[in-house]
């Protein structure tokens, strides 16, 4: 059995699918349609446009072919190095909008520069597994805003049946995507292997599996993501503490009202 490593931490299968993993994942969930609800914010707002966590830049790229600059950031170099392949096969208004720099939410600094809009798609915002180092994620993004200016973050709203440490682990099994570049097969299987109640922390346990012509198995990797559950009011207590005053909340990217099980998706403004 391969060794498990942390999410991102490799370029292997979840780096090299995660375009096609992702449009599956986005398209049957409350995420879907959020890379051009971001691009139609970021053009009424204006550049340039912050995006941290903006891994193999699914996101970043969206805004930049709409003629926007943005400044993505990302802790892991194989997600960096993806998003940077993309640059010759984007139309060529959009090659030069976009910068990919390696930085961590908890700590990143682009010196003075500040900007009217920051956003941190598609949950990432989770994987800070502290409210310390969600505190200091906020404080960061605070001082990188121009006054008035607006941070988006998107987190799943907790489904708690998911969340009890009695439960038997949570088992999906996602449909097998086509490898960019070689068209194997590959599968994703997902595992909850362990949680936490008191900090809030999900462990879970990702398998990919890629298999040739014949249906016989040529690799098998396995990824650790660990993710932080947060409460809406326990988010509204950390915008307060940080200078960040609620403009709009949304349960999706179509501007449905505040429900239960889908989508957190807070809209900031710097105080």
């Amino acid at each position: 059995m391969a060794s498990a490593t942390p999410f991102y931490s490799r370029a292997g299968l979840n780096v090299e699918c995660y375009d096609p993993r992702t449009a599956v994942d986005v398209g049957r969930s409350s995420v879907r349609g959020d890379a051009a609800w971001y691009r139609r914010l970021a053009r009424r707002t204006g550049g340039p446009v912050l995006e941290g966590a903006c891994g193999n830049g699914r996101v970043a790229w969206e805004i930049a072919k709409a003629g926007i600059e943005v400044v993505g950031f990302d802790l892991s170099p194989p997600m960096l190095r993806a998003a940077e392949a993309k640059r010759a096969s984007m139309p060529p208004r959009a090659r030069g909008k976009a910068t990919f720099v390696r930085g961590d939410l908890r700590t990143f600094d682009l010196g003075r520069r500040r900007f009217p809009l920051a956003v941190v798609p598609f949950r990432s915002f989770q994987c800070l597994l502290t409210p310390e180092d969600q505190r200091a994620c906020l404080l960061r993004f605070r001082r990188h805003l121009r006054p008035g200016g607006r941070l988006v973050l998107d987190l799943f709203d907790p489904v708690y049946r998911y969340l009890s440490p009695t439960e038997p682990r949570v088992f999906a099994r996602r449909p097998a995507v086509r490898h960019p570049a070689r068209g194997t097969a590959v599968g994703v299987e997902t595992r909850r292997i362990g949680i936490d109640p008191v900090r809030q922390v999900m462990d879970l346990l990702w398998t990919f599996r890629e298999k040739g012509p014949r249906g016989r198995t040529i690799r098998v990797e396995r990824e650790i993501l660990r993710m932080r559950w947060s409460f809406r009011h326990e988010m509204r207590h950390l915008f307060g503490l940080t200078g960040l005053e609620v403009e709009a909340e949304y349960s999706d990217f179509r501007g449905g009202a505040p429900a239960y099980g889908k989508e957190q998706v807070w809209v900031l403004r710097r105080r």
